[in-house]
């Protein structure tokens, strides 16, 4: 069953600039994996630290491995400290 992530955050005003690389690096490596679908990043219209991740990968399995990725652990790391909230919600399509 596909699975859909929506995963809103919102980083530190003065970490945009700093987060800019990690956030490359790990869409780049995880449009590779073979599980994902789509992997893509958007900025909040009006907005220049409110970001939304949109995901779409094959199963639960392949989101378990992309979870344990070295590129995923390095962006989780570099995350630290740098935002103020995120949300993770898994999503399934209706219809």
């Amino acid at each position: 069953m596909e699975i859909r992530i929506l995963a809103p955050f919102t980083v530190k005003p003065e970490y945009v600039e700093a987060l800019k690389q990690p956030l490359n690096d790990v869409i780049s490596a995880s449009r590779k994996e073979p599980g994902c679908l789509q992997y893509d990043l958007q900025l909040e219209i009006g907005s220049s630290n409110s970001f939304v991740f949109f995901e779409r990968w094959r199963s639960q399995e392949d989101i378990d491995l992309h979870e344990k990725s070295a590129h995923f652990q390095q962006f989780i790391a570099a995350l630290e400290g740098k935002i103020e909230h995120i949300e993770i919600k898994k999503l399934k399509l209706i219809v």
